[in-house]
C-alpha cells in the first residue's frame, strides 16, 4: 500500500475476531521496525515511520479468522454478519452436503482477512486455498494453478488481477458438480450439487445470452475474466454478486418440473448487471447504494422487457412498485441517504424497486438512445474507479446536454413520490384532465412530471403528451368523439400513487381498447373492488380468460373461482381446455383448483390427466382436487408419490396426513418437520397443526415443543408466522402463552414484530 497525500505513520485496518500472531512491515528497501495494538475488531500498525506519497510498504499478518465466536446480528436483507461460513462441517447432518462460502458484503470480509472494509477501496486480489482433494473450490478471478500434495489435500491458487472492493472477494468451497458454458472466449460455468447437474444449464442457461444482451446494450463488453455462478446451502441473502463469482440461495436448485412453473431469470440477471454496476463502477460509500441495487433492479425489467416482452416487463415492474409503496407506508428516505444506524439499512425497498422505477422513468425522461447511450458514458469514465449520483447525472448531461438537476433532485435527493389525484371533465369535444399533486410539501416536492394519455373513441386513439410541475394543472385537448375511456400514464412509467375515478363504463372500455397488458390488468383490479357484483365486469372477467397475457388469464379465473358457484358452473366447459391446454402453468394450477369445486362427468380422469403435467405446481393442483373427491384408490395414490420423491409432493403429503388420526401421520410429520431442507415449509406446519387438532393430550404437548424447538432453530419468515399461527389454536394450553411471546421477542430483530402483532 501507499499513501494517497500526505505522509502516513500508521495504518488502521478492520480484523474483526482475530487471534493476531505476528506483523511484519517492509518498505522499498527491507525491513521496517513495526509493532501493532488489536482491540478485536481494528488492527493499529505503526513504529515504521512516516511514510511519503510515491513510496510503498507491504505488511505481513499471521493470524487465525474466529467467525463462529464473533457476536452475530444481521438485517433483513442480509440475515448474518460473521463473513465466513462452515455448513455441516462434521459431516453430522444427512440432509446437506459439507461447504464453506463467504459474504462479504456489507462489512463481513474482515471476518476472514484484514482490510480497509469501505467499498471505496479498491485492490487485485490472491488466495490459496488448501482442502482435501473430494472438494472444489471456487474464488474471484481464475485458477492459476492446482497442487495435489501426498496427505489428501490439494492447494489451489486463485487470482484477481483486476481492482475490485474487498466486500466482493469470495470463497466457495463443496462437492460440486461444474457444468461448463462460456459466453465468446470467456467461460462461464454453473456450480451446483451432483443431484442438481443434469438441470444446470436449464437453471442457469441463458446467461451467455445475457451477457451478450447487456454488454452490446450497454456498449461495454463484460469486463471480467469469467465468470461463475454458485448454488450454496443456509445462504444469508438471496444471492450476492462477487466479483466474477456470484453466489446464490439454495432454492435455484430446481428441476425440470419446477422450472416449468418458475424461472430464475429476474435474481440471475440482478446479479449479472451487478457485475457491471457495483464491480466494474462501485459506489463510493453505502449512502450511494442505488448506484448498485438500482441498476441491478431494473436489469430485471430490461431482460424481461428483451426475453419475454414488455408485458411480462411491465407486469413485474408493477409488482416492484407495490413493493415500494408497501413500505413507504411507514418508511419514507432520499434514495441517496448519508443518515443510517448501519449499512445495511439502505437494503430495502427504496434502494432496489423504487430506484429501478425512477431509472425507468430517467430512460423516458431522455430517450432510449440518450439513456443508454449515458450508462455506456457512466461505466467507461468510472470503469475500475467509485462513484456517486452526481457522476450519474453527470454522464446524462454529457450524452443528452441537457441540465437534469430537477430530475436527480427530486427522484434520488429527496424523500417520498408524487400523490395524485385525478379528474377528467368533458363537454362536446373538449376533455379537460384536473390533475392535484397533493403529497405534504413539507417534505417532498412538487414533482416535474412528463406523462402521457391515451384517448380512446370510437374512432381510435389519440395520445396526449404533458407535463405536471404545479400543485394543480390542467391538461385541456380536443377530441374527435365522445371519449370511451381515458387510460392515465399511458407509458406505464411514472412512479405515483394514483387516486383516478372511472366509471365502470371507462373500466370495461380501458379493458377493451388497451394495448398493454398492464393496463388490461389494471382495469381488472378496479372492477373487482368497484364494481364485482356487476353484470358488465362478470362479462369482462369472463372475456379476460382469454386474454392474451397470462396475468390476465389468471386474475380472471381467480376472480371466478370466488364467483357465484353457478357463475362458474356456466363456464366449466372453457375451465377444463384451461386446465388442460393453457400456456401458462400457474394458470392451470387454478383451473384445477377452480374444478375441485364443481362436480361434472370425466372429473376423474381429467385429474388424473392434471397430475401428469409437466409442471409441478399443476401436478400438485390436480392431486389436492382428486383428494377432496375421496376417491378409492387415494391410499394407493398416496403410496406412489411418496416412492416418487417425498419432497416433490410434500404438499399433497401433508394434507393428507393431516386427516389421518393414526401412528402413521405423526411419524410421517416428524420425520418431514426434522430434515432442514424440507420445501414448503408453511404448509407443512400448518397442515401439522391441523393433525394436533387430532391427537390427544400427550401428543399435543410433543408436537408443541417440536415447533417451538424450530420456531426458535430457523430463522425463516414462513417458519415462525406459520408455528405462531398453529399455537394460536392452542393458545389455552398450559405455557402457550408464554411461549407466544417467547418466539415474539426472540424474533422483533427479524423485522416480524408487526406480522405477530397482526396475528395477536
Amino acid at each position: 500500500m501507499e499513501p494517497y497525500f500526505y505522509p502516513q505513520n500508521e495504518v488502521l485496518l478492520d480484523a474483526k475476531g482475530f487471534e493476531v500472531k505476528s506483523v511484519e512491515v517492509s518498505g522499498q528497501n527491507g525491513s521496517l521496525n513495526s509493532k501493532f495494538e488489536y482491540d478485536g475488531l481494528k488492527l493499529k500498525i505503526s513504529g515504521f515511520g512516516s511514510i511519503a506519497k510515491g513510496n510503498k510498504i507491504q505488511i505481513s499478518i499471521d493470524y487465525v479468522a474466529k467467525p463462529n465466536e464473533l457476536t452475530e446480528a444481521g438485517s433483513q436483507a442480509i440475515t448474518s454478519n460473521k463473513g465466513l461460513y462452515f455448513i455441516n462441517p462434521l459431516g453430522t447432518d444427512s440432509s446437506k452436503p459439507r461447504q464453506i462460502w463467504t459474504q462479504g458484503e456489507t462489512e463481513s470480509s474482515s471476518c476472514w482477512f484484514p482490510t480497509f472494509e469501505t467499498p471505496n477501496e479498491k485492490c487485485t486480489q490472491e488466495i490459496h486455498i488448501k482442502i482435501e482433494n473430494n472438494f472444489k473450490t471456487l474464488s474471484n478471478g481464475v485458477l492459476v494453478s492446482s497442487k495435489v500434495g501426498t496427505d489428501g489435500f490439494r492447494i489451489d491458487h486463485w487470482e484477481m488481477k483486476l481492482p475490485h472492493s474487498p466486500y466482493l472477494f469470495s470463497m466457495a468451497i463443496g462437492e460440486y458438480s461444474v457444468v461448463r458454458d462460456k459466453w465468446r472466449d470467456i467461460p462461464v460455468n454453473y456450480w451446483v450439487e451432483p443431484k442438481y447437474e443434469k438441470y444446470a444449464k436449464r437453471i442457469f442457461g441463458n446467461t451467455p445470452q445475457m451477457i451478450e444482451y447487456f454488454s452490446n446494450k450497454l456498449g461495454y463488453a463484460y469486463p471480467w475474466p469469467k465468470y461463475d455462478q454458485v448454488v450454496v446451502r443456509d445462504f444469508v441473502s438471496g444471492a450476492m454478486e462477487n466479483t466474477s463469482a456470484s453466489t446464490f440461495m439454495e432454492a435455484l436448485q430446481s428441476t425440470d418440473r419446477e422450472l416449468e412453473d418458475k424461472n430464475w431469470d429476474d435474481i440471475i440477471a440482478h446479479e449479472l448487471f451487478h457485475q457491471w454496476f457495483g464491480d466494474l463502477v462501485t459506489i463510493e460509500s453505502w449512502a450511494n447504494l442505488p448506484l448498485n441495487e438500482s441498476f441491478a433492479n431494473y436489469a430485471q425489467y430490461l431482460w424481461d422487457e428483451y426475453k419475454y416482452g414488455e408485458d411480462e416487463a411491465d407486469f413485474q415492474a408493477y409488482r416492484e412498485k407495490q413493493l415500494y409503496f408497501f413500505e413507504s407506508v411507514r418508511k419514507r428516505e432520499p434514495l441517496i441517504r448519508y443518515f443510517y444506524n448501519k449499512p445495511d439499512d439502505m437494503f430495502d425497498s427504496h434502494s432496489y424497486a423504487k430506484g429501478g422505477r425512477i431509472l425507468h422513468m430517467l430512460r423516458h425522461v431522455v430517450g432510449d438512445e440518450a439513456f443508454f447511450e449515458g450508462l455506456k458514458i457512466y461505466l467507461k469514465d468510472n470503469a475500475f474507479k467509485n462513484a456517486e449520483i452526481h457522476h450519474l447525472r453527470m454522464a446524462f448531461e454529457k450524452a443528452t446536454g441537457k441540465d437534469l438537476n430537477w430530475f436527480f433532485d427530486q427522484w434520488f435527493l429527496t424523500s417520498g413520490h408524487p400523490e395524485l389525484i385525478v379528474k377528467v371533465q368533458t363537454s362536446q369535444n373538449m376533455v379537460k384532465v384536473f390533475v392535484n399533486q397533493v403529497q405534504d410539501t413539507n417534505y417532498t416536492p412538487i414533482y416535474k412530471i412528463p406523462v402521457s394519455l391515451e384517448v380512446w373513441t370510437e374512432k381510435g386513439c389519440q395520445t396526449i403528451n404533458a407535463e405536471l410541475k404545479s400543485r394543480t394543472d390542467t391538461i385541456s385537448f380536443l377530441v374527435d368523439g365522445e371519449p370511451e375511456t381515458i387510460i392515465w400514464d399511458a407509458k406505464s412509467n411514472v412512479l405515483a400513487n394514483l387516486e383516478y375515478y372511472q366509471s365502470m363504463k371507462s373500466l370495461v372500455a380501458q379493458y377493451k381498447f388497451a394495448t398493454k397488458g398492464i393496463h388490461r390488468y389494471e382495469a381488472l383490479i378496479k372492477l373487482k373492488s368497484d364494481f364485482r357484483d356487476f353484470p358488465h365486469t362478470q362479462n369482462t372477467m369472463k372475456e379476460a380468460l382469454s386474454d392474451s397475457f397470462w396475468a390476465n388469464r389468471r386474475f380472471a379465473m381467480d376472480f371466478i373461482s370466488d364467483s357465484d358457484l353457478s357463475i362458474q358452473k356456466t363456464l366449466l366447459e372453457k375451465i377444463k381446455i384451461m386446465a388442460s391446454k393453457d400456456k401458462n402453468s400457474q394458470v392451470r394450477a387454478l383451473a384445477f383448483k377452480l374444478l375441485s369445486q364443481q362436480s361434472f362427468e370425466g372429473k376423474k380422469q381429467l385429474l388424473e390427466n392434471g397430475q401428469n403435467d409437466l409442471s409441478l405446481s399443476v401436478s400438485q393442483a390436480a392431486y389436492k382436487a382428486y383428494l377432496k373427491e375421496g376417491y378409492e384408490d387415494i391410499p394407493i395414490k398416496i403410496e406412489q408419490i411418496k416412492n416418487e420423491n417425498q419432497n416433490t409432493y410434500s404438499n399433497i403429503l401433508a394434507e393428507y396426513y393431516s386427516t389421518k388420526k393414526d401412528k402413521e401421520s405423526l411419524n410421517w410429520f416428524d420425520k418431514q418437520l426434522a430434515d432442514n431442507y424440507f420445501p414448503d415449509q408453511y404448509e407443512l406446519i400448518q397442515a401439522f397443526g391441523r393433525r394436533l387438532l387430532l391427537a390427544d393430550s400427550v401428543e399435543v404437548y410433543n408436537g408443541l415443543e417440536t415447533l417451538f424447538e424450530i420456531s426458535r432453530k430457523r430463522k425463516k419468515a414462513e417458519v415462525i408466522i406459520s408455528v405462531y399461527q398453529v399455537f394460536k389454536n392452542f393458545i389455552n394450553w398450559n405455557g402457550v402463552k408464554a411461549k407466544r411471546l417467547q418466539i415474539k421477542e426472540a424474533n422483533k430483530k427479524e423485522d416480524f414484530g408487526e406480522v405477530l402483532d397482526y396475528l395477536e
